[in-house]
């Protein structure tokens, strides 16, 4: 049976068929029944005489004229889609090409108006259905947790989870820190950032919350920051004297001390390490006494994000040999973070004193304007 193809909807149609049945498109003006030398381009052989199918500006005999998908050969009355110079039935192009939830892996819906709606992390190139955006998420690369009983998270003690990529290089306790310590102090020490030996100690939410909330109570509400990993334990102990007659003054004594720096526990390790590099920079901060001993939050923040962003980007430069390997790309998405965070303490204040560094390109002038309380 002799068919021809809408040019304008793609609907196949009978022969004998003046118009397209979709869309009322004239028929094309059919060629002279003649013996053709151009080959079908289902088999590469010549059409010869008879009845061809021409579609999308090739010809085809008619038991050629199939969907690449499922082999099949076209209906009368079906559409198909074209990708790429091959054709397919319209269901055979979704099943293939429509795209799928990364997280349920059904293929993702589509409103009223034909459009394919969906909720995506840019970064991580992750599209899924707007259903699972109150999924758990990985409490490191903020990923929500997929569907499928094989890809579940691990939970923590403390009821966050973790995916399977963060928790290869997971960081549970205070003896399994000991090594970031390290790499950390060494960091910060090559620019001449130089620390004494503190406890440094992992703790689960609840502890680190609560520590938290003790030492910046006393914070202004943009001082906080919309989440919390880490807090450095610090005290600098004043004495209320009476300077002149019935007149009380604070003196500072000389006693400036960090207790201890904690780190929330079940982070990968560069996530603990470049957390602990902004805390240590707070630690340093706090210790020298030619730094004011109560730094605008703004300042200081910015100072110890710098820290942790310098971190990371460190790590990734001396181990080029992991250029595409997921590490790297967790330690991308960190620095992603770091610089489009919107609060006006942690975010601004790391964007200013970034600034600076790239001004200056020198950590020890940064320091040194942030000493002048010039930054």
């Amino acid at each position: 049976m002799a068919t021809w193809t809408c040019p304008a909807c793609t609907l196949i149609n009978a022969g004998d068929a003046a118009a397209c049945e979709a869309c009322s498109s004239l028929q094309p003006r059919a060629a002279p029944l003649v013996r053709s030398g151009s080959p079908c381009r289902g088999c590469q052989r010549p059409l010869g005489f008879g009845t061809s199918i021409q579609a999308l500006g090739a010809n085809y005999h008619p038991g050629c004229f199939r969907c690449a998908a499922c082999h099949k050969v076209f209906d009368a009355g079906a559409r198909f889609q074209a990708h790429e110079n091959e054709l397919y039935h319209a269901m055979c192009y979704k099943e293939l090409f429509h795209p799928r939830c990364g997280l349920c892996s059904e293929l993702l819906p589509m409103n009223t108006s034909g459009h394919i709606v969906y909720k995506e992390m840019t970064f991580w190139n992750l599209k899924y259905c707007a259903i699972h955006d109150q999924r758990d998420r990985c409490c490191s690369c903020k990923r929500p947790e997929p569907t499928a009983s094989n890809r579940r998270f691990e939970s923590l003690s403390d009821g966050r989870k973790v995916c399977s990529g963060c928790s290869e290089t997971v960081i549970l306790d205070t003896a399994e820190v000991q090594p970031v310590v390290a790499h950390v102090w060494s960091f910060l020490a090559s620019l001449g950032m130089h620390l004494p030996d503190l406890p440094v100690l992992l703790v689960d939410f609840e502890t680190l919350n609560a520590h938290t909330h003790d030492h910046h109570a006393n914070l202004p509400r943009e001082a906080k920051g919309p989440a919390v990993y880490g807090v450095c334990l610090s005290e600098v102990r004043y004495v209320r004297h009476i300077a002149r007659r019935g007149a009380q003054e604070r003196m500072q004594l000389s006693d400036r001390r960090v207790n201890a720096i904690l780190i929330l526990h079940g982070l990968p390790y560069d996530m603990t390490a470049y957390i602990l590099a902004h805390e240590a920079t707070h630690a340093y901060l706090k210790l020298r006494p030619e730094f004011p001993a109560h730094l605008p939050p703004k300042v200081e923040e910015g100072v110890c994000n710098l820290m942790g962003y310098l971190f990371l980007q460190y790590t990734t430069l001396v181990d080029p040999t992991e250029a595409r390997s997921f590490r790297t790309s967790l330690r991308r998405f960190y620095s992603h973070q770091l610089l489009h965070d919107t609060s006006p303490v942690y975010g601004d204040g790391f964007r200013e004193a970034l600034a600076a560094y790239n001004t200056h390109n020198s950590l020890q002038q940064v320091l040194d304007r942030v000493r002048a309380a010039q930054l």
